[in-house]
């Protein structure tokens, strides 16, 4: 899940900032009075419009998310924290292409933005464009080898087409690469690796 960008506007500096702090302590109700305080002086605040999608996705709240996204793109087309959030909050709806067209719309304008391309490979393996969920995580990974998160869904990709001695080498690439916010998912990963290389009995 996407952080709340922290870039202060111009004007209610102090709602936004109390805004974010209370969203990143995980106080919804606080978080969504100062954002609604900031809208009601300025309506057309992208960042505060794009803070409060990313609040109710948090929540499980997706089309009141897609609703404050959209409207964030509706005053800034070109604002690509957004659109890539906009598709992130359509992915979870289950509205697979229209997710996969904004990322592509996202990578038209930045060719290097690691966030949509691994979020294009899930909305390709949702689909079942397995192949090209692959290549978009296989140009991730050449940006940046040490993207956890990229070796991570390529070693389930892989491990969905049964070829296992690549889905073993990322799923030990994401073990090597994976800070603190992957943590909870490392043992189920080891297990994973246990697994496929555990030797078959005859």
């Amino acid at each position: 899940m996407p952080a709340p960008s922290n870039a202060a506007p111009t004007a209610s500096v102090d709602h936004f900032q109390r805004g974010v702090y209370y969203q990143r302590a995980g106080d919804f109700e606080n978080a969504l009075l100062h954002y609604r305080e900031l809208l009601k002086q300025n309506e057309f605040n992208v960042q505060a419009h794009n803070n409060l999608g990313l609040l109710y996705q948090q929540k499980g709240l997706l089309e009141d998310a897609v609703r404050e996204f959209e409207r964030a793109l509706f005053i800034e087309g070109s604002y690509v924290t957004a659109r890539t959030n906009l598709g992130v909050a359509l992915l979870e709806q289950g509205k697979v292409d229209a997710a996969a067209a904004h990322f592509r719309s996202v990578l038209q304008t930045q060719p290097r933005n690691l966030d949509a391309m691994i979020n294009l490979a899930l909305a390709d393996k949702a689909a079942g464009r397995l192949e090209r969920g692959k290549e978009s995580l296989l140009r991730a990974l050449a940006i940046d080898p040490r993207s956890a998160v990229a070796h991570y869904n390529l070693a389930t990709l892989y491990d969905q087409t049964g070829e296992v001695s690549s889905a073993v080498g990322h799923y030990r690439a994401f073990l090597d690469n994976a800070g603190a916010e992957h943590a909870a998912r490392a043992p189920g990963v080891r297990a994973r690796v246990d697994v496929l290389t555990k030797p078959r009995q005859p």
